[in-house]
């Protein structure tokens, strides 16, 4: 069989598998189905979405500002936990968000805490405890729909938890997975260009840890490949498996 041959066989499989691709009208549902995908659903406020006081913001007297209140159970613990537009409280400790460790090149905002969610997740083998938050910031346009104020608090029943800000576009505390190493890790998400530089036309998912007091890649977790179903608009996409194509080219060549 010619080179020729062989090269347009490989693309005519590629394609097929193309169209036989998942496609995804939501990054939750994306990040949820990834090997070691740490935070389910969110604490439900008040525990009872019927409940009337659902969705009801408090305030301290003579204290500026309102926040959301919840409840969350975690190794036996009951932990109340209180949503600031600036802040996050955990059983009277607050965590300012402007004082997380920031990733680079993001910018801390405020965020609305009647629409933001809590997330959390027990002890296991590879990870401690973990609340993250994420939420809206005052952005309009693609700032408001495409990026996400994302907070994480490792180990929230220690003495001095970490507390992490994480970037935010197109990301969510979902996208938090665990390694078989142990580490947790999360996207870095960037934009990906068609040939002139002109049109956004997918996203490229490259995966960071905290280590050291250092955000760092992850080269074990291979990146992912977003494909736009249209261009600049990025809420529809199938995953392009690279990998995959080098190694039906290689293979049949070889």
């Amino acid at each position: 069989m010619t080179i020729t041959t062989i090269l347009v066989a490989a693309m005519a499989a590629l394609s097929g598998s193309a169209h036989a691709a998942q496609s995804y009208d939501s990054y939750e549902a994306l990040y949820v189905a990834q090997a070691g995908a740490v935070f389910g659903d969110p604490i439900k406020r008040n525990g009872d979405p019927t409940d009337q006081n659902a969705g009801v913001v408090y305030s301290y007297p003579g204290e500026p500002g309102t926040f959301m209140k919840l409840q969350a159970k975690l190794e036996r613990k009951t932990l109340n936990i209180e949503l600031w537009k600036d802040r996050l409280a955990v059983d009277g400790k607050s965590y300012r968000f402007a004082h997380a460790t920031t990733f680079p090149g993001e910018h801390v905002s405020e965020i609305f805490p009647q629409s933001a969610n809590v997330f959390i997740a027990a002890r296991t083998d590879t990870h401690p405890p973990l609340l993250c938050v994420e939420g809206h910031g005052n952005g309009s346009g693609e700032a408001g729909s495409r990026y996400r104020q994302i907070s994480l608090l490792v180990n929230p029943l220690a003495r001095k938890p970490t507390f992490l800000h994480l970037p935010s576009l197109l990301s969510s505390c979902r996208a938090v997975v665990a390694t078989k190493e142990g580490k947790l890790a999360f996207p870095n998400n960037s934009y990906v260009f068609d040939d002139a530089q002109a049109s956004r036309v997918g996203l490229l998912v490259s995966y960071y840890t905290f280590k050291n007091q250092r955000f760092v890649p992850v080269p074990a977790l291979k990146q992912l490949r977003l494909k736009f179903t249209h261009p600049e608009i990025p809420f529809q996409f199938s995953i392009q498996d690279e990998h995959q194509v080098s190694t039906l080219l290689f293979s049949e060549i070889k």
